[in-house]
């Protein structure tokens, strides 16, 4: 059976934990958001930090800095003169006691947000129809998701009534071995015929459990399901989850400067025929030598150079840019990010605690 969510305090002391004194709080906001930029994707791969990518794409700052600011005062984290964050020694403790991280925020990227408008969307759809009534306001205004559901109704949705998705649904989440409480709320989320889904509001009010707590319990929900769906998939089920994990490592961007690459392009007519900045295309090939494992590294710098910085990262146990760059003035910093790129995928981890393979990076997730 499986244990209650992770607070979303004790996600964010997670995440501390694993960029311990290395880098500044916004890191760890931007990686819950998912943003795809070149620093945010070097620390995903860097600190393992896959499971949280992406986990909440529509997150406010200021829900982050209350959180934040909980945990300074608690006492379990503190901040270095320069503004990098570190445990205390109970935040250690308390890091310690955690159990399994069971999100896979990497693989899904924000998209489990589709799954489940796909899905509340059916639900309500196949409520409303078997009570014969087809005039209802559906609980999403997106055309897309519209679309996508009414199309299942030509197939594997055609004649179904409610007690034959609820069937499908109870017995995946069953499989899934997921609590009862867990799956009660969850549950609550959903509309049907002469039943209204519960906003986050009032799902706090009824169980006393913050809105942020709930969210992050909803995302992992979705990501244990979509995992088990992956192994024992069902008819429906199966089809409403259709193109919500990654297919691809790389964003849309970096994969065309890849394939430029491949093609015999050096830096300099990649940046020139795409009409970006080479700090850009630095960030993309960053991006490759993560996910490529056949990335090229002699290219772009010498054997002993590579040796030299790994050792320097492991005897001095950092993954500081400014730190490595002191140490190796010959070095551009692009070469130095390389390296540490290159590390992180032939270390042998993939990133995760419980989960599978990196997928695609954060896009824009629906809003529920």
């Amino acid at each position: 059976m499986w244990r209650r969510a992770m607070s979303f305090d004790d996600i964010l002391l997670n995440i501390i934990s694993r960029i311990d004194g290395e880098r500044y709080k916004h890191a760890a906001f931007h990686l819950m958001k998912g943003k795809r930029s070149g620093q945010t994707l070097q620390d995903t791969e860097y600190y393992r930090l896959h499971p949280f990518f992406g986990m909440l794409p529509s997150l406010h700052a200021n829900d982050f800095d209350l959180a934040y600011r909980r945990l300074l005062a608690a006492g379990l984290i503190a901040e270095k003169e320069d503004g990098t964050v570190f445990l205390s020694a109970s935040g250690k403790t308390r890091a310690a006691s955690q159990g399994p991280v069971r999100l896979n925020g990497w693989s899904y990227r924000g998209m489990e947000r589709l799954f489940f408008a796909r899905l509340a969307l059916a639900v309500q759809t196949v409520s409303h129809l078997s009570a014969g009534d087809k005039s209802f306001m559906p609980v999403t205004a997106d055309p897309v998701v519209q679309r996508d559901v009414k199309r299942l109704f030509s197939t594997v949705l055609k004649g179904k009534k409610p007690g034959d998705l609820a069937w499908e649904m109870r017995s995946s989440l069953e499989a899934a071995g997921m609590e009862d409480d867990r799956l009660s709320r969850f549950a609550a989320r959903l509309t049907g015929k002469g039943m209204s889904g519960m906003t986050w509001y009032q799902l706090s009010e009824v169980t006393g459990i913050s809105e942020m707590d709930l969210k992050v319990e909803w995302v992992e929900t979705l990501h244990i399901w979509l995992d088990s769906l992956a192994k024992r998939p069902t008819p429906i089920l199966a089809a409403l989850a259709k193109g919500v994990k990654a297919e691809s490592p790389l964003t849309g961007s970096a994969k065309k400067t890849a394939e430029m690459y491949r093609a015999g392009l050096g830096m300099d007519d990649i940046a020139k025929q795409r009409n970006l900045k080479m700090s850009t295309i630095e960030d993309h090939f960053v991006e490759i030598a993560i996910n490529d494992p056949a990335f090229p590294i002699r290219d772009f710098a010498a054997p002993e150079d590579v040796k030299a910085v790994r050792d320097q990262a492991a005897r001095l146990a950092t993954r500081k840019l400014s730190v490595l760059k002191k140490a190796f003035p010959g070095l551009a910093y692009f070469q130095l990010r390389l390296i540490l790129a290159r590390m992180g995928k032939e270390e042998g981890a993939d990133g995760y605690d419980d989960h599978g393979k990196p997928g695609k990076p954060a896009e824009k997730g629906h809003r529920i």
